[in-house]
């Protein structure tokens, strides 16, 4: 699984063992990544086993993006692996964060 935690944007890469104190925000699958990645929802230069960042200003493009492709996305139905990143991208907005994206 690929796990998002919520990070600040003025905040630095924190080390692996203070990464368990960050609040997640949620996960992908592979299979979600990849499916993310063909929509174009999900930049294909990023790889599902690198860890990657995106700031707060990136998080509300993408969440925008994702709500104007898919405008019928609810957060209490996660069932699709839009709706799965949709409630990452809406748990980071509503704290006004930016994501930090660590592979397992």
């Amino acid at each position: 699984m690929l796990d998002f935690y919520l990070l600040a944007d003025a905040d630095p890469k924190p080390s692996p063992a203070r990464l368990a104190e960050l609040p997640k925000a949620g996960q992908l699958s592979a299979e979600d990544f990849a499916h993310l990645q063909k929509q174009r929802i999900i930049e294909v230069r990023l790889d599902y086993h690198q860890d990657f960042r995106w700031s707060s200003s990136v998080v509300k493009m993408k969440l925008q993006l994702l709500l104007h492709q898919h405008p019928q996305l609810r957060p209490e139905n996660a069932s699709t692996p839009e709706q799965r990143l949709f409630v990452v991208l809406l748990n980071a907005s509503t704290a006004d964060s930016g994501l930090l994206a660590a592979a397992d």
